[in-house]
């Protein structure tokens, strides 16, 4: 049913990948050479073998499958700590009442059979299946979220595709904001970008009322997984002046590698003004000041950032209200992606200020919303 794994293959789920030919090779010195042999003209197999760039294999290093899963646990606490996963798949099965804490990057996750856990995932090249879980909370960073008969699940998500569900009820997703400090690290290493984070874009293969629900603003996922235990508190990198989170034990101030989005949440807050703000290819790091700042304030709605070919871009300058020139910029040729934000500002003053900001930064406004929804899905994976 959907497009889910049965749980007949899920025999296949417990092998671990060796790594690649390439990561296991290392360079092997050639001895030297004794001071009383006169030189000589031959060249020696070992010789060749260097001059030619060859390089001899040692045996790869051999992985435990128990490292990569963790089946049965009650009640208890289970951190995976950076470092100890490195690109792997990983699996949790059939565990209840646990905290379960996966601060690494994966290649692939499945979380099985759980009941009532607490369970953070950090960033996934791939997808990260939960299956027949119920009452559980979680915080997952990954290319693909995919759910099938879970039930009153609520879930802190950073998604580069639509979250998928499928045979479940009162599931709930709220925007991922507790990020470790190898986060970023972590989220290059999957491939997964900032402005990719379609979290509230839910495809429902069952669809039915109650099935699923985007969570109020105030929910975070240290909300969700509260008590953090011990063993992970002081590692996380709080958002300040969230209810239920705190700053930091060293008082610094950190940069958070992930931006607060509100999505499709109805109703939008009162008295604010819609902004869709557009930056061309190479821009993006100044629409990541700008979307850093919108995001503190909560004025952050949506991102993305896709290439656009020179039809779509001048088609989104049209309804923008933004030149042909500009159009031809945000195209680029088709060789650099240019970023969209869309932003809900109190009205005033603010939007003024807002104007000039995105205009100092190089970027384009309008305050059309049909050119910021035409922009907002585009590229989605799945």
């Amino acid at each position: 049913m959907g497009c889910l794994n049965s749980k007949e293959s899920r025999a296949s789920k417990y092998a671990v990948s060796g790594g690649n030919d390439d990561d296991a090779n290392i360079a092997e010195a050639l001895p030297g050479s004794s001071p009383a042999k006169a030189p000589s003209s031959e060249v020696t197999p070992a010789a060749k073998e260097t001059a030619t760039g060859k390089i001899k294999n040692l045996p790869r290093p051999r992985l435990d499958p128990k490292d990569f899963q963790l089946v049965g646990c009650k009640g208890e606490v289970k951190v995976k700590l950076p470092g100890s996963i490195n690109g792997q798949a990983y699996v949790i099965d059939k565990c209840e009442d646990c905290d379960i804490y996966v601060l690494d990057y994966c290649a692939q996750v499945t979380i099985d059979e759980c009941k009532g856990c607490r369970i953070y995932i950090g960033p996934t090249d791939g997808a990260v299946f939960v299956r027949d879980c119920s009452g559980c909370s979680l915080a997952v960073v990954s290319r693909q979220l995919r759910t099938r008969d879970c039930h009153d699940c609520r879930i802190s998500l950073h998604c580069r595709t639509k979250p998928v569900v499928e045979s479940s009820t009162n599931v709930g997703f709220a925007c991922f904001d507790l990020p470790y400090p190898e986060l970023a690290d972590h989220m290059r290493q999957a491939k997964l970008g900032l402005f990719h984070n379609f979290w509230w874009h839910v495809y429902d293969f069952t669809p039915k009322p109650g099935n699923w629900q985007l969570l109020p603003p105030d929910v975070t996922a240290a909300s969700l997984l509260q008590p953090l235990p011990q063993e992970v508190a002081e590692r996380f990198v709080m958002t300040p002046g969230k209810e239920g989170q705190q700053e930091e034990s060293s008082g610094s101030k950190q940069e958070s590698p992930v931006l607060m989005t509100f999505g499709n949440r109805q109703p939008r807050p009162d008295g604010r003004s819609y902004l869709f703000v557009a930056f061309e290819g190479g821009k993006s790091e100044k629409a990541l000041q700008l979307a850093r700042s919108a995001s503190e304030k909560g004025w952050l709605l949506h991102t993305n950032e896709v290439r656009l070919g020179p039809e779509a871009a001048a088609a989104l300058a049209a309804e923008a209200g933004w030149s042909k020139a500009a159009g031809k910029a945000l195209s680029g040729g088709g060789k650099a992606a240019c970023v969209g934000l869309e932003l809900a500002v109190p009205e005033g003053e603010e939007v003024a200020a807002l104007r000039a900001r995105v205009k100092a930064l190089g970027g384009q406004c309008s305050d059309s919303e049909a050119a910021g929804k035409s922009f907002r899905t585009q590229g989605v994976d799945g």
